[in-house]
């Protein structure tokens, strides 16, 4: 893919999203504020995203192309591959838990076709053996939202490698 200005302006920008929306929360971020931290006009901004929503879209998918492109590099596959999707996912939430969390949410009650989650589903059960009727696919997804949502009632930082190390003890316990 040719990296022309237009693609590196909405990679800028979509890197601004990110860290606004972790500063600020979502419902408190506006695209002036983006716009201020990606070095653009409110109106370029506008010209790449129509709105929170559609930007949150971008981020998503940006989430997981990221994933998928870790996993492929990796080459692991079965339960290796497995931990390398969740050490990614699980990294990506350290560095931007309120923005993740948020996602994920407006993910579980979307009920969209693209929902990311889903496509994360659909990347761990192509790793799954014997497990026709989803119950290791949920209760690794499960362990996952379990994780974050200890991390966040019990007001915990978010340090990446302990969490990492805390999926794959989740993950040994379920495969």
């Amino acid at each position: 893919m040719e990296n022309t200005k237009r693609d590196m302006t909405r990679r800028t920008i979509m890197r601004a999203a990110r860290v606004v929306y972790e500063e600020k929360g979502i419902e408190n971020a506006s695209f002036s504020d983006i716009a201020e931290r990606a070095g653009v006009s409110r109106s370029t901004v506008f010209n790449y995203f129509a709105g929170t929503q559609e930007m949150l879209t971008a981020l998503c998918g940006k989430e997981i192309a990221d994933l998928e492109a870790a996993y492929e590099a990796g080459g692991h596959r079965g339960k290796e591959g497995i931990i390398s999707i969740f050490e990614t996912l699980v990294e990506d939430t350290a560095k931007f838990p309120k923005l993740v969390t948020s996602i994920i949410y407006s993910a579980l009650v979307s009920g969209s076709e693209d929902n990311p989650l889903k496509m994360i589903e659909e990347l761990l059960a192509r790793n799954l053996e014997d497990d026709e009727d989803g119950i290791k696919n949920m209760l690794l997804m499960g362990a996952y939202y379990g994780l974050v949502n200890h991390y966040h009632m019990s007001n915990l930082p978010f340090e990446g490698e302990k969490m990492k190390e805390q999926m794959r003890e989740m993950i040994d316990a379920v495969i």
